[in-house]
């Protein structure tokens, strides 16, 4: 990765890396469009990242790295398992709602990286699935959950909000708070007993 003094030109890189790969994928995009996008030479990429497969594995990372911490918190708060679902859900909509180049990779380019930076993130993403799980999981064992079985809930709930970087427009009518008022409406509605 970037040394310290480098690593304005770092974000920039991953921004565009991350708009380019969003718009064409990963395969489609070349390390040589990425320059000239960026007015740089081509040789000069690497010496901010190892490779083009190093970008992506970045970006797919240090998306991770930001919605981790804010679910830990909600999970670890004293507040109920209901409250908590919600804080979650509405989070990581507008989450999703706002970051949707970065998150895009997350959601449709896992494929393209190595086995070693696979493993790593695949190991990542079980946390955020037992996260969602472990609240599921205490609203069923506490009948507060309609007879839903908790794991077909759980990505039920990344299903909801994971798709939105296909059809979500955050500049459209609808706001990404609306969306998440939206989606806690839909999801909580649909689970849970009145």
């Amino acid at each position: 990765m970037a040394k310290p003094k480098n690593l304005e030109r770092a974000e920039e890189i991953k921004q565009v890396v991350a708009r380019l790969f969003a718009d064409k994928g990963y395969h489609a995009t070349s390390m040589r469009e990425v320059a000239r996008e960026l007015g740089m030479n081509q040789a000069s990429l690497y010496h901010y990242f190892k490779s083009k497969e190093d970008i992506l594995y970045t970006l797919m990372n240090d998306a991770m790295d930001k919605g981790l911490p804010v679910l830990n918190d909600i999970c670890t708060s004293d507040i109920s398992a209901e409250e908590k679902l919600s804080r979650i859900l509405a989070f990581y909509t507008r989450y999703y709602a706002g970051d949707q180049e970065s998150l895009t990779l997350l959601v449709s380019e896992m494929h393209s990286l190595s086995e070693r930076h696979y493993v790593l993130l695949r190991e990542r993403q079980r946390e955020y699935v037992f996260l969602i799980k472990s609240i599921l999981d205490e609203l069923a064992t506490d009948h507060k959950m309609k007879d839903i079985d908790p794991t077909v809930a759980t990505f039920a709930f990344f299903g909801m909000v994971h798709y939105t970087v296909k059809w979500y427009n955050k500049d459209g009518r609808i706001m990404p708070d609306d969306l998440a008022n939206f989606f806690v409406e839909i999801f909580t509605r649909g689970i849970l007993k009145s």
